[in-house]
C-alpha cells in the first residue's frame, strides 16, 4: 500500500446504474433544451367568446369609472366617454347575441374608440 493508493479518486456513492441514469437524464435535458430552440414557434389562436367580450367590456368600463372619479375630466369629455361607453356596450351585446365576423369587427372598433376616450386627456 503505497502513496499512490491514497491518491485515487473515491468511488461515487451512487451505484453504477444510477450514475449512468443520472448522466442519461442530464444528456436528455440538454438535448431537449436544444431541440426546443429548433422547433417551430407554435401560434395560439385566440377566438373571442361571449364571456371574453363581456370581461373586456367590464374591465374597460372600470377604467372609465376610475378616469371619471379622478375628477380631471371636463364635462364634454365625460359626455363623450359616456357615449363611447354606451356604444361599446351595445356592440358587445350585439356580438354576444349574433356572433359574426362583422359584429366582432364592429365590437373591436367601438372598444378601441372607448379605450381611446378613456386615455384622452391623460
Amino acid at each position: 500500500m503505497g502513496y499512490a493508493s491514497y491518491m485515487k479518486r473515491p468511488m461515487s456513492a451512487f451505484p453504477f446504474f444510477l450514475r449512468r441514469f443520472r448522466g442519461l437524464c442530464c444528456t436528455m435535458v440538454a438535448v431537449s433544451l436544444l431541440a426546443g430552440c429548433q422547433a417551430p414557434m407554435a401560434t395560439v389562436k385566440i377566438t373571442p367568446t361571449p364571456t371574453t367580450l363581456i370581461y373586456s367590456y367590464i374591465i374597460a368600463h372600470g377604467m372609465a369609472r376610475g378616469r371619471v372619479m379622478s375628477g380631471d375630466l371636463a364635462p364634454q369629455d365625460v359626455i363623450r366617454l359616456a357615449q363611447a361607453d354606451q356604444m361599446a356596450l351595445l356592440s358587445v351585446l350585439m356580438a354576444e347575441k349574433e356572433p359574426s365576423r362583422k359584429n366582432f369587427l364592429q365590437m373591436k372598433k367601438s372598444m378601441l374608440v372607448f379605450l381611446s376616450q378613456i386615455r384622452q386627456g391623460a
